[in-house]
């Protein structure tokens, strides 16, 4: 092989390295927005499970003062019935 043919061939591969370079730069671009959508999305639904979680905290405390009203006022009914 001639130097030149040589020379040629480090061109060719030197080209192959940079354009692979330059695909594999897009390809991680790709991903870091596809990533930050996903941590975005996550964000977002950690902020609505909280909200939810505190909303079911709340109707929970209303159930259990409905439960304690209907108790007292069954058995206070069951006690005069007596």
């Amino acid at each position: 092989m001639t130097p030149e043919e040589r020379l040629n061939r480090l061109e060719r591969i030197a080209l192959l390295f940079a354009k692979t370079g330059f695909r594999t730069r897009n390809k991680v671009a790709e991903h870091e927005v596809s990533i930050k959508a996903l941590i975005n999305a996550q964000m977002l639904n950690e902020d609505r499970f909280a909200k939810l979680a505190e909303a079911q905290a709340h109707s929970d405390k209303r159930l259990d003062a409905l439960i304690d009203i209907v108790r007292e006022r069954f058995n206070g009914d069951s006690h005069s019935d007596s």
